[in-house]
């Protein structure tokens, strides 16, 4: 069932554990994230960008997600990943999701708070979650890219603007860059954990969110999960699964070729790296709070 996030998210900054967030792009994925979490009794968040929506079509996506949902009776959360425009929020929400994310990231200071003021007023007139994102994560998605001198500690969230950005745009959530990174990675990435506990003591009542989270080392997860991030996101890892999983059935040869035998060992890999996912943060057998 599609829920609000409002009541998973808090019962998850309460009693510290994150819910994952997945992103989709077709039924395979969309089937195997629900049924891990139904499996897991575990809330689960999924998410669609706007590259999935312009491949699917903003109703065949949102319909996929509600379908899927309502068949495995499981609370499921339909979010925006990085939104960029205040008409692609507004898009999704007419869809039937229940949290955005706003990304004015690669912005300035004020254009950023500007963009996330007028999309939170929207979609909180309508009900809806908004979250924000303040410093840029690198990579695939990232808002920026390293340029001459820069490090990625340069883009690492500015505590000193965290309290004035909440305080002006209202979000629900915040998406922090503490370290993690979009897309393929090195092995190398970690959590900053003396800077998310600094962002934590500024706002200590409000749900964290950290992106990026593929190729963090699982003690890493664990552990921020018990911390103020109450999501956090999914991606790379699971495509990762789907290709080998699919390379691994045209080792053999098959006098016929049938697209649900390609794509079911892919839906099983990605249920399993959803399920060590969701394990992880903490949120098996918190579905019903």
């Amino acid at each position: 069932m599609i829920v609000k996030p409002n009541d998973y998210l808090m019962d998850a900054l309460h009693n510290q554990y994150a819910i994952g967030a997945f992103n989709t792009s077709n039924l395979e994925l969309t089937q195997a994230i629900i049924k891990a979490a139904a499996k897991l009794n575990s809330a689960v968040i999924v998410q669609t960008s706007e590259g999935a929506i312009d491949y699917a079509g903003i109703d065949v996506m949102a319909g996929m997600v509600k379908e899927v949902a309502q068949e495995y009776k499981v609370p499921v959360i339909l979010n925006l990943d990085h939104g960029k425009t205040f008409k692609s929020a507004q898009q999704c929400i007419d869809a039937g999701y229940t949290s955005v994310m706003i990304d004015a990231s690669k912005e300035t200071f004020e254009e950023n708070v500007e963009l996330t003021k007028e999309v939170t007023a929207m979609a909180h007139a309508r009900g809806v979650w908004v979250e924000a994102e303040l410093g840029a994560i690198l990579g695939a998605e990232g808002a920026k890219e390293l340029d001459g001198d820069q490090t990625p500690d340069d883009f690492m969230t500015n505590p000193k603007q965290v309290y004035e950005f909440i305080e002006r745009t209202g979000v629900d959530a915040l998406a922090v860059s503490v370290g993690t990174i979009h897309g393929a990675f090195s092995g190398q990435e970690y959590i900053r954990f003396e800077l998310l506990e600094e962002i934590e003591k500024i706002i200590p009542d409000l749900p964290l969110v950290v992106h990026g989270a593929s190729g963090i080392a699982m003690d890493h997860l664990q552990r921020v999960a018990t911390q103020n991030v109450c999501k956090i996101n999914v991606d790379t890892e699971m495509r990762i699964a789907f290709e080998a999983a699919v390379k691994s059935y045209f080792d053999v040869t098959h006098d016929k070729l049938d697209p649900r035998k390609i794509l079911g060992p892919a839906r099983d890999a990605v249920q399993d790296v959803v399920e060590g996912k969701i394990e992880a943060f903490g949120s098996n057998g918190k579905a019903e709070i």
